[in-house]
């Protein structure tokens, strides 16, 4: 049940149905679970731990609010493992996986219920997956679950952006992996993280959602 209510909650605040700054009393969550305090408690002491939400003494929790700095140092990690990744792919993916990649050369509006936010969480999370380093595939998940809070702030511009430079950008790097060029798919992926990076950047200091 500890579990069950941590990851129903870790959901709704990474999807921002528990909106940033958002009060979450322990006894309505536990009225919504059918639970006691208890587990509850646990579960937002895990979530406090991932930096998701923060005490408030005497008075209960509340969803943390997205750091701007927070955010950046989110990016750079990203742009330090997916460079790292670049690399693995090139040096242990068969041909047969890198042919897999040209899944993602088109975006279909209808095959993402997501839209184009989840169309690039796949592909990011599939390259993870041909890194074939567990550990890193891990990090690197995890990393990406918590960047969509900050990504879904911003989707009001997001949405309204054409998505045809970023799938210009994606098949840039699926030419440079499928070429095994290692150098130029760990520019090419910087280069793609660093523009989201000042999107998003730029999105959350005009919405004024920074601690």
């Amino acid at each position: 049940m500890r579990d069950s209510i941590y990851e129903h909650l870790r959901a709704e605040i990474l999807a921002c149905k528990l909106a940033p700054g958002t009060e979450i009393e322990a006894a309505e969550v536990a009225a919504r679970f059918n639970v006691s305090k208890s587990p509850v408690r646990d579960a937002l002491m895990r979530l406090e731990r991932e930096s998701l939400v923060i005490t408030l003494p005497r008075k209960g929790y509340r969803v943390a609010p997205i750091s701007l700095s927070d955010v950046q140092d989110m990016f750079h990690l990203r742009a330090a493992l997916e460079r790292a990744c670049m690399e693995r792919i090139v040096r242990r993916a068969s041909d047969e996986d890198l042919a897999t990649l040209d899944a993602f050369r088109t975006f279909d509006v209808h095959a993402w219920p997501g839209g184009f936010v989840a169309y690039n969480w796949a592909f990011h999370r599939y390259l993870a997956d041909l890194a074939k380093n567990a550990r890193m595939r891990d990090q690197l998940s995890d990393l990406v679950d918590q960047m969509e809070r900050a990504v879904l702030v911003s989707l009001s511009n997001v949405k309204k952006g054409n998505p045809d430079s970023l799938l210009a950008e994606h098949c840039a790097i699926i030419d440079a992996l499928q070429g095994r060029r290692v150098k130029q798919a760990q520019r090419l992926v910087e280069r793609h993280i660093d523009a989201a990076a000042k999107r998003v950047n730029d999105a959350i200091s005009r919405m004024a959602v920074t601690d």
